[in-house]
């Protein structure tokens, strides 16, 4: 920081002996005029030394004169000297002054000196606290680093794991679910190792209804939560209870998962989940047909999500289904709903095997 310097003008140890000396002769001299006059007012001396000699008038104008001159010059060197240690003084002062100004800035300079010596006293303890802190971050993101490594070794294991069970379960969906969901696919896929070892299909099926037992509240929760992401829980949950022929409890199921459009069938059943759903609804509805039993309403529910929701099935799929919902009408006698059907699956599938039905409804309606 830069500081204005103020000059002060140097007088020479000379130059004030010199006005020394002048003042002290000017005061001599004064004294020696003072004493001059007193003794000039003394009365004469009564010793009886002689008078002073007589004067003339004009000697005595002459002497008034020149002690007139003599008094104005006295005067006026009283008054020069007056002036002159009158200057002195003002010069003095003006001296006195510029050495107060000079001693009042040099008190700044060491009172500014000893603020910045604080202040860089308070930068160096704040740069020791800063830099304190910096190793402390940097211990900090060190101990990080080391748990980042661990949880990425963790990482992988899970991402192993998840897997492993993605392989069980014949899992094609890239989706790694909440942990609710991966929860339940690791006791899916401990479901599945079980049945492994069970070659006959009827005795797989305690195994599946006790898997189910586990499975069933989360699925049911995901349907009533109207939740939306691949659930290979629930579509394996889905495929049993068809296998059960539990069909209240498999169709609400599969036509939930249908309608999401998004689930994908475990690898090994080579379809899509409409064309699963088609297969295992016929087969169950023309089991009933044989024991002459309703398939409904859920042959009914299944046909309708079909048109609704215009399921990509095959024509051979799709035109069974219509003949299978035909027979099921023409055995409670609803003749026309019966032969629309039978039209139907023959328009999708000419070999869907309901021209004798198609013609016999005909003849029975009038309309050959």
């Amino acid at each position: 920081m830069a500081f204005a310097r103020t000059r002060v003008p140097l007088i020479k140890p000379i130059q004030m002996d010199k006005k020394m000396s002048l003042i002290k002769k000017r005061r001599l001299e004064r004294l020696a005029k003072i004493n001059a006059q007193n003794q000039a007012a003394k009365p004469a001396n009564k010793s009886g030394k002689a008078a002073a000699p007589v004067v003339s008038k004009m000697q005595q104008k002459l002497i008034n004169k020149r002690a007139e001159k003599a008094k104005a010059e006295a005067e006026k060197a009283e008054a020069e000297k007056v002036a002159d240690e009158g200057l002195g003084s003002e010069k003095t002062d003006e001296l006195e002054n510029k050495v107060d100004s000079v001693e009042s800035a040099v008190d700044d300079v060491k009172n500014d000196v000893d603020n910045q010596t604080e202040k860089t006293d308070e930068v160096a303890a704040s740069v020791d606290e800063l830099t304190s802190d910096l190793d402390s971050v940097k211990n900090d993101v060190s101990d990080l680093e080391g748990q980042v490594g661990y949880l990425d070794g963790r990482v992988d294991d899970v991402e192993y794991d998840v897997q492993q069970i993605k392989d069980k379960l014949e899992d094609s969906s890239e989706y790694l679910g909440n942990s609710e969901l991966e929860t339940h696919k690791a006791i899916l896929a401990a479901s599945i190792d079980e049945m492994r070892d069970v070659e006959e299909i009827e005795d797989r099926k305690a195994y599946k209804a006790e898997a189910i037992k586990k499975l069933e509240a989360f699925v049911n929760g995901y349907v009533k939560s109207g939740a939306k992401y691949p659930n290979i829980v629930a579509v394996w949950v889905m495929v049993w209870l068809f296998d059960l022929d539990d069909i209240a409890k498999a169709v609400p199921l599969a036509l939930h998962l249908a309608s999401q459009k998004i689930h994908k069938m475990p690898t090994r059943f080579n379809s899509s989940i409409y064309q699963f759903i088609g297969d295992d609804v016929y087969d169950w509805a023309n089991a009933r047909l044989k024991a002459n039993k309703s398939a409904g309403p859920y042959l009914d529910d299944v046909m309708k999500a079909i048109e609704s929701e215009k399921w990509q099935l095959s024509d051979i799929v799709h035109g069974k289904m219509y003949a299978m919902h035909g027979k099921h009408l023409d055995a409670l006698a609803e003749d026309v709903p019966a032969l629309e059907a039978y039209e139907k699956a023959m328009q999708l599938n000419p070999r869907a095997g309901v021209k004798k039905n198609i013609v016999r409804l005909k003849n029975k309606l009038g309309k050959v």
